[in-house]
């Protein structure tokens, strides 16, 4: 199944079921369910906002966007981050409220609308996990987190059934809020490491370095710069200093086995710039290769 299709089936799923939690919030005046609404709510609008942005990550690259348009998927899991976020802080202000001044709530009612919140969101969850992109992780820990506190509501709702504890439906109204938030910051770090052009995870630029130091007439790798377009896809630009000139097919040689080396490190773009020893690089991070490797002469 196409991660768009993926998506919709969840963004369906969730729609109707916000509605739903909604009309059972106000029956039961649990704010535990109400505030599942606003979070719901929330996790709706920002997965239309995500599965159009997914759509348009999948164009292909133009003279606009030359890396294509892959972070506009990384958009969508910052957008839907920071909806979240606002939608729980309103809720943990409206928890407090109701800590101070319980109120009744129909927990036998509440059951019910637990025990098919943990049916259908399990089910929306189990679609969306199957997701590889940073937009469809975002939405599949929301619909993860919607299982776990269904879960969670069942059984504070049989405990308030059986046992006259009011407080109980705030005290898991704040619960699901904390777990929210510092589960969406994690994320939120993760997708602003992409944007800042952290070096992707499991790579190490020594180990680049080192690796194509090895093939034959590279002297040294300077003027490393790696990234990734949207977490996944890593790019990496590069100088080799060679030890001496060589022709132009030994050149190409050595460069398909610099990109060979690349490729089985996991980075298929790469751009490489060639440099002999006797060339001055107009880079200044090359003019601190250029005195070391004097150095190393002398």
């Amino acid at each position: 199944m196409k991660s768009e299709k993926r998506m919709f089936i969840s963004f369906v799923l969730n729609l109707l079921f916000t509605i739903f939690e909604f009309i059972g919030g106000l029956l039961t005046n649990s704010i535990a369910l109400l505030s599942d609404a606003v979070h719901d709510a929330g996790d709706s609008i920002s997965m239309g906002v995500a599965i159009y942005l997914e759509k348009k990550s999948k164009q292909a690259r133009d003279f606009k966007y030359t890396f294509g348009y892959y972070r506009f998927s990384l958009l969508g899991g910052l957008l839907t981050s920071i909806i979240l976020i606002v939608g729980s802080i309103i809720v943990i202000i409206e928890t407090f409220k109701r800590l101070i001044n319980p109120e009744p709530i129909d927990a036998q009612l509440m059951i019910y609308f637990a025990i098919i919140g943990v049916i259908v969101n399990g089910a929306a969850a189990i679609i969306a996990a199957k997701g590889k992109s940073h937009n469809e992780k975002v939405i599949s820990l929301h619909l993860l987190e919607d299982v776990f506190g269904w879960v969670v509501l069942l059984i504070g709702a049989i405990l308030m059934n059986f046992f006259d504890i009011k407080i109980l439906d705030a005290l898991l109204s704040l619960l699901f809020s904390i777990f929210i938030v510092f589960h969406v910051i994690k994320n939120l770090k993760s997708i602003l490491e992409v944007f800042l052009e952290k070096v992707p995870k499991g790579f190490s630029v020594d180990k680049i370095r080192n690796e194509l130091t090895k093939t034959e007439h590279v002297k040294n790798i300077h003027h490393v710069h790696l990234w990734s377009i949207e977490g996944n896809i890593p790019i990496v630009t590069l100088h080799a200093r060679l030890s001496h000139k060589v022709s132009i097919e030994e050149s190409a040689e050595i460069m398909n086995e610099m990109q060979k080396t690349l490729t089985d490190l996991g980075i298929q773009h790469s751009t490489i710039q060639i440099e002999y020893f006797d060339n001055q690089c107009d880079d200044l991070e090359c003019d601190e290769i250029e005195v070391t490797n004097h150095h190393h002469h002398h």
